[in-house]
This record gives structure tokens, C-alpha cells and sequence, in this order.
């Protein structure tokens, strides 16, 4: 059996496997930039953590998590994942972590994003994807725009991090949008 591989132009992604598990990963989780507007950081996570949560989505009948490579030289640069998947109403949240700031402006994100949703859509059979960006990630909601989602709302104040509250715009695409 052929190990599932999305190709794109500039990356492919794989699932998340224990073989990606490493101390440049952690070090994605505890940067305090590459976290800032998601929900990483508000504990410091450790190898284990990250071994644990690794294990917990690799036979999840609600998460599946990629590892996001560059074709160019395989490199592991970040994880994307769908997330929630909810079958009774086809739906499941799309969720980014780009952890290497040097795949940062290459269009990885908006790679990675339309890959997500092509497998969600066509191998899952999802008709809802939604993402949540905060309010002041433009770069996120520029992605989210690319790829055809829709805004849907702001969640007002619905994160706390770093001790302010930040609002969550939610942009979702539905199969017939595509």
C-alpha cells in the first residue's frame, strides 16, 4: 500500500508521524512568535508532550494531522490538520502551524490549505470547512481569502492569550463553493 502523500507545487504533506517529532518541532510549540495568534504556548510544551499529542492524533477518527514538507529539500516545516471532523454533519475545522519563519511569505499556508481542503472534501466527504484566524493575523486571513472561504463572523474576545483577549474572525468554504 502506497503511504498517502498530497502533493502541491512548493510542498507535500504527510501524515504526522513519530519520525517528526523532534527538538526544532518543540521549539515551533514554545516560540512565542510562530505562536502568537494560535492557541500554542499558554504552557510550555516538552518532547513528551509533543510525543503524546503526536500519538493521539495518528489513528484519530477526528484529527487528521500532516506534516507540512518543502519539496525542495523535504524539509519539515510545519503541521496542518483538519481537525474536529464531525461526520454526522460533515464538517471539520482546518488548522495551520508554521513553525519554520524561513517557509514564512512563500505561500506554504495557502499550499497547504487548499491541499487540506481538497482532501477533505473529496476523500473524507466533508462539506464544511472552517478556519479561525485572529482578528489582527492578516497573513492568515489573507490565506483563508485565497482559497476561496467566506467570512462567517468575529467571535468577540473569544481567545485569552498573553493577557489580552483577542477576537476570532471564522471564514469556512463549503464543497459547493469550490
Amino acid at each position: 500500500m502506497t503511504a498517502l502523500r498530497l502533493e502541491g507545487d512548493v510542498i507535500y504533506l504527510t501524515p504526522l508521524s513519530m519520525a517528526d517529532v523532534s527538538e526544532k518541532y518543540v521549539e515551533w510549540l514554545n516560540d512565542p512568535v510562530v505562536c502568537r495568534d494560535n492557541s500554542h504556548g499558554a504552557i510550555r510544551n516538552t518532547l513528551a508532550r509533543t510525543t503524546d499529542y503526536v500519538k493521539s492524533v495518528q489513528n484519530s477518527e477526528t484529527t487528521r494531522a500532516f506534516a507540512i514538507r518543502l519539496k525542495s529539500s523535504a524539509e519539515h516545516v510545519g503541521n496542518v490538520s483538519l481537525q474536529k471532523i464531525d461526520r454526522t454533519n460533515q464538517s471539520a475545522e482546518l488548522a495551520i502551524l508554521i513553525g519554520e519563519k524561513d517557509a514564512w511569505g512563500l505561500g506554504v499556508g495557502t499550499e497547504a490549505y487548499r491541499l487540506l481542503m481538497d482532501y477533505g472534501f473529496n476523500e473524507l466527504n466533508l462539506n464544511r470547512i472552517y478556519s479561525g484566524q485572529t482578528a489582527r493575523n492578516s497573513a492568515m486571513i489573507r490565506v483563508c481569502e485565497k482559497v476561496g472561504m467566506t467570512k462567517e463572523g468575529v467571535l468577540r474576545q473569544a481567545m485569552f492569550k498573553n493577557g489580552e483577549y483577542l477576537d476570532v474572525v471564522i471564514f469556512a468554504i463549503l464543497r459547493g463553493d469550490k
